[in-house]
């Protein structure tokens, strides 16, 4: 297929694109990281998800047991917590149970089923960033814990460690070792145009299977399907 007229369409139950572990997706091998995104979610409840009550959602990360480094997430919109269709990026001590994330939930402006948005998550020794459609929205330090470090899981998207999947279509992830500034976010919301520098991975998610045009991090594809573009 061609990405200039289709997208990955990911089930929501078991579809997920795998790319071997590499340090290059590691926040501990340059001191920083960030990663880019578009995602257009299908639903807005989740069918699988983890979390309890907080029923999140992993549609991107490099982490499972005892490896955690990081992650992206989106609360389906039933969840317990308050954080109804919240997306968060988190990174972790590398054997758990310690994280620190940036998020975006916004009442007045709620994610909607069927709309894409442009995810950046980034991250350095000191604080973890997200930004949503061009803009830095949060940011938050680091507990003293937390020491980002090089672990051993694959990269993951629609899944992270196959304790829940999105449900909806990805497109274009890139990853830096650096920081991106918001004027080169913005410049990437804006018009496409990614700054080669530091530029590790880029999946276009438009062929067969997962290539790294940025690199040789090749993927695979088990499961989504492609589906037309419709804008």
């Amino acid at each position: 297929m061609n990405g200039d007229n289709s997208y990955l369409q990911f089930d929501g139950i078991d579809d997920y694109i795998e790319i071997p572990s590499s340090s290059d997706f590691s926040v501990a091998t340059g001191g920083a990281l960030t990663v880019s995104l578009w995602i257009r979610p299908a639903v807005l409840i989740f069918p699988s998800t983890e979390g309890g009550d907080e029923k999140y959602v992993h549609f991107a990360g490099k982490g499972e047991r005892g490896q955690q480094e990081w992650v992206f997430r989106i609360y389906s919109q039933d969840n317990g917590v308050g954080r109804a269709n919240r997306i968060s990026f988190y990174v972790f001590n590398l054997k758990g149970g310690e994280g620190v994330g940036s998020h975006f939930q916004d009442p007045g402006n709620p994610v909607q089923a069927g709309v894409w948005l442009h995810v950046v998550g980034a991250a350095d020794n000191e604080k973890t960033y997200i930004f949503i459609n061009g803009t830095l929205i949060d940011s938050d330090v680091y507990v003293e814990q937390i020491i980002p470090q090089n672990g051993n899981a694959p990269l993951r998207i629609g899944t992270r460690d196959f304790s829940s999947y999105f449900q909806g279509q990805i497109r274009e992830l890139r990853i830096w070792n650096r920081l991106l500034s918001e004027s080169e976010v913005n410049e990437l919301y804006n018009t496409g145009l990614a700054s080669p520098d530091g530029l590790v991975a880029e999946y276009l998610l438009g062929q067969d299977i997962a290539v790294d045009t940025a690199g040789t991090h090749n993927g695979t594809i088990d499961g989504p399907i492609w589906v037309p573009r419709d804008g």
